[in-house]
């Protein structure tokens, strides 16, 4: 990472919501895209805050993005489908698990 590269930050509180459905807000609708404006020896700065070179808590490139995206859409339906389905398949998948 350098000063200049685009990035993508998480904010809770940014919501957007479906026109049609408008129950909940879209997940993805909560990142949005900024740039690093500058660096200190230990933090990347963006728009004034600071953010750790070590951990990058908060900073995230596109492909991390797009799989926090995926996962909030799936992981709930997957463990829905896993928890109803039969003892022959929860074997097979407790199989591909362990290895």
């Amino acid at each position: 990472m350098k000063v200049g590269d685009k990035v993508w930050l998480f904010d809770g509180n940014r919501r957007v919501y479906d026109k049609k459905f408008g129950s909940s807000p879209i997940y993805a609708e909560h990142f949005y895209l900024t740039e690093i404006t500058g660096e200190t020896s230990r933090s990347w700065l963006i728009h004034g805050n600071k953010y750790s070179k070590k951990t990058l808590l908060g900073i995230y490139n596109s492909n991390q993005r797009e799989d926090m995206i995926w996962e909030n859409n799936n992981r709930y339906k997957i463990i829905d489908l896993i928890r109803h389905c039969s003892i022959e398949k929860l074997k097979a998948i407790n199989n591909i698990l362990q290895k």
